[in-house]
């Protein structure tokens, strides 16, 4: 964009300068804004979310501590059972245990914990007391067809206790959740483990119910006799699920209580669950969670899909190796109600400080746009009476003057322009004088860099200096002229000498130029023959070269077999020393070691000789690389005056190549001075004729130049 006014170009640019700082500030501050509320939401988002992950933790932990709890007393009133029953089958025991005592210790149990829903024994057959047959058919919980003794103690809503045989303890039936029906038994037996089985449903005098059962081996001298626990109803559990989720910001969090096989125990929000595979209640995690409740490791994460935080803490149960976990879901939304309203505050606090520091950025820079007009007009002013003042300058009149007072760069260039003018009208009174043919002046200059001043001066000592000469070499033309026309005259004379002499110095020129071409054609041979002696030379060079490297590899060759000698000399005098210690240990074994002392003093001479053999041979091969070194010396001294040779007929056939180039080079000068001689023959002829028109021209000459010196006489030049 283009502007006439200065004082709009000032404003324009300045407006763009102050806009683009104003706008830099406020984006600036609106980044910062939010770039602050940005990080103080993310900061409080994270302490928010960590503070409820650690309280959930806690709660989660505490919970599944008290089912734990619960279990285990479970678990360890059913082993303080199975140890008694174990004891009472190792060998030399006192106790005596039969039915009526298995029996009254499992009664015992079951009204001591009033929280389970019964006791059981399950034995072997003809483990117990191996009567089974007699006690078909009686009331004790023995089996009604084999006599096998499986008690079942149960306790009903009302506490009315009774005894039922057990059944499906042999059952590789599953329920339809996949419980094995008889994994209490089973699991027990083959692993001879404690066992806490899924939950699985079951009729208990008469009502269905959810139980989940604790087993312990009974095992004595590494044999199973059977098994004995305590089981749950697991709406204990439930209950505990529902509790903690009413605790979990006022019920809007879900508890659930999973097994090690992937069945849901309890739910807070889904009792139909209960019993289910964990896939119905999680269709995207459940393979995750399962196989963090296998493998026993908690976990604490914000759930990307679902937005819900999710705390697993596992349930270790005795001495299984298969712990049960607690998971707790609570929505984001919910925990971090708070500090999505502070977010909201912040950004709507943000909102209102960027339209504030806009709007106020917009009007500091229209204020500040208007004081720029104004103080650029003020400016702007005295420019434009200086640009009227360099117009008339660039017109030629110089008479003009600019009244400026300020003492800044406008004022400065004011005073510059009015000694410009000053200096111009100066020089230019200075060319009138010139034009008049006055050039005894002097040309006052307005500073060292006056360019102009320094070019008047130039020209003013120039035209005096070529006014004296030329007023000098009238006077000598005119009195040259006449000796002009003499020499002319003698020029025809001489000219007419000069081609005969011309002549026969073309004839010799001649001869000359067909001698020197045989010298070439000479040169050119003997350049070819010293050519090839070179090569030959080279070559004799390269393979004298090959010899002094190959004589260098067999000397390298020797010391490498040196060395070699060395270590056999080595091995030679370790050989003979352990052949001497050898003898000495023979000669201790006495007759047992005659043979050896034989071998011995064998291998000692043997290792003599080799020693022997090697020193030989080191000093052939010394002797060898001795001669092979002086070899190496005189193939390099060969090898030196070869290189000589090579360098004398390298220098020799540079020379040939100089003569026969010098030579050739002489031919060719001399047929070119052949024909210059005929052209100055030519020349010399047409010279003749020229010298005496020259003549006429002279008097001519000197008619004008006295005219010339006329016209010079009204210049005034400076007396030096």
């Amino acid at each position: 964009m283009k502007f006439k006014s200065l004082q709009t170009r000032i404003c324009f640019t300045a407006g763009i300068c102050l806009f683009v700082s104003s706008a830099s500030l406020v984006v600036y501050g609106v980044f910062n804004s939010r770039a602050n509320e940005q990080y103080v939401s993310t900061e409080v988002t994270t302490l928010v979310e960590k503070s409820t992950i650690r309280e959930i933790q806690n709660l989660a932990e505490s919970r599944a501590n008290a089912i734990q709890t619960k279990l285990q007393n479970a678990l360890d009133a059913a082993r303080t059972m199975a140890t008694a029953f174990a004891a009472s089958k190792t060998s030399q025991s006192p106790l005596a245990i039969g039915r009526e005592q298995v029996n009254a210790v499992l009664l015992s149990v079951l009204k001591d914990n009033p929280e389970f829903n019964g006791t059981y024994s399950c034995w072997e057959p003809e483990a117990l007391d191996g009567q089974d047959m007699a006690f078909r058919n009686t009331p004790d919980g023995s089996n009604p067809l084999t006599g096998r003794f499986t008690p079942y103690w149960t306790r009903s809503a009302d506490g009315h206790v009774a005894v039922q045989p057990l059944v499906e303890y042999d059952s590789p039936d599953r329920h339809p959740n996949g419980v094995l029906k008889g994994g209490w038994y089973s699991g027990p037996r083959s692993t001879l483990k404690e066992s806490v089985l899924d939950p699985i449903p079951y009729v208990v005098q008469g009502k269905n119910v959810w139980l989940t059962t604790l087993s312990v081996p009974i095992v004595a001298n590494g044999k199973f006799y059977g098994v004995v626990g305590a089981d749950f109803d697991i709406s204990f559990i439930q209950k505990l699920s529902e509790q903690m989720s009413a605790d979990l910001y006022g019920g809007k969090g879900s508890v659930t209580i999973m097994s090690n096989q992937g069945l849901v125990v309890a739910d807070s929000d889904h009792v139909d669950l209960i019993g289910q595979p964990i896939k119905a209640l999680l269709p995207e995690t459940w393979d995750k969670i399962l196989s963090d409740i296998q493998g026993g490791r908690g976990n604490s994460l914000l759930n990307p899909q679902t937005q819900n935080i999710e705390v697993l803490m596992p349930i270790q149960l005795g001495r299984t190796g298969k712990p049960w976990a607690v998971l707790i879901r609570l929505p984001k939304a919910v925990v971090m109600s708070q500090a999505i309203t502070l977010e909201r505050e912040l950004q709507a606090r943000s909102v209102s400080n960027s339209i504030w520091q806009v709007s106020v950025g917009l009007v500091i820079s229209l204020l500040a746009l208007v004081g720029l007009w104004f103080a650029a007009a003020k400016i702007v002013g005295p420019i434009r009476e200086a640009a009227a003042l360099a117009a008339n300058i660039s017109l030629g009149d110089f008479s003009r003057r600019l009244v400026q007072q300020s003492e800044d760069e406008v004022g400065q260039l004011s005073y510059a322009l009015n000694d410009m003018s000053e200096s111009l009208q100066r020089q230019v009174r200075v060319a009138e004088r010139i034009s008049e043919g006055d050039l005894d002046l002097e040309v006052r200059l307005s500073s060292p860099h006056d360019t102009l001043g320094k070019s008047l001066e130039k020209m003013v000592s120039n035209l005096n200096n070529l006014i004296s000469e030329v007023q000098v070499s009238a006077t000598q033309i005119t009195g040259s002229s006449e000796q002009v026309t003499d020499l002319s005259q003698s020029l025809s004379d001489g000219a007419s000498n000069s081609a005969s002499s011309i002549t026969e110095i073309s004839a010799v020129m001649t001869q000359m130029a067909a001698q020197t071409s045989d010298n070439a054609a000479n040169a050119k041979k003997a350049d070819e023959q010293s050519q090839a002696s070179r090569s030959d030379a080279g070559e004799s060079d390269k393979l004298m070269s090959e010899l002094i490297a190959a004589m260098a590899e067999i000397d390298n060759s020797g010391k490498d077999i040196t060395a070699i000698i060395t270590t056999i000399d080595n091995i030679a005098a370790q050989t003979n020393l352990l052949a001497l210690n050898a003898a000495i240990e023979a000669a201790r074994a006495g007759e047992l070691g005659r043979g050896f002392a034989v071998v011995a003093d064998e291998v000692r001479s043997l290792a003599a000789r080799s020693a022997e053999a090697a020193q030989q041979t080191a000093a052939l091969i010394a002797d060898s690389s001795t001669k092979t070194k002086r070899g190496m010396i005189i193939a390099g001294r060969t090898a030196e005056s070869l290189k000589s040779i090579v360098s004398g007929t390298s220098a020799v056939s540079s020379l040939v190549s100089l003569i026969y180039q010098a030579s050739s080079e002489q031919a060719s000068g001399l047929q070119q001075a052949s024909l210059g001689l005929e052209q100055i023959d030519e020349v010399t002829q047409q010279n003749q004729s020229n010298s005496q028109e020259c003549a006429v021209a002279a008097k001519d000459l000197s008619a004008r130049a006295s005219l010339m010196q006329r016209e010079l006489g009204r210049f005034r030049v400076k007396k030096v």
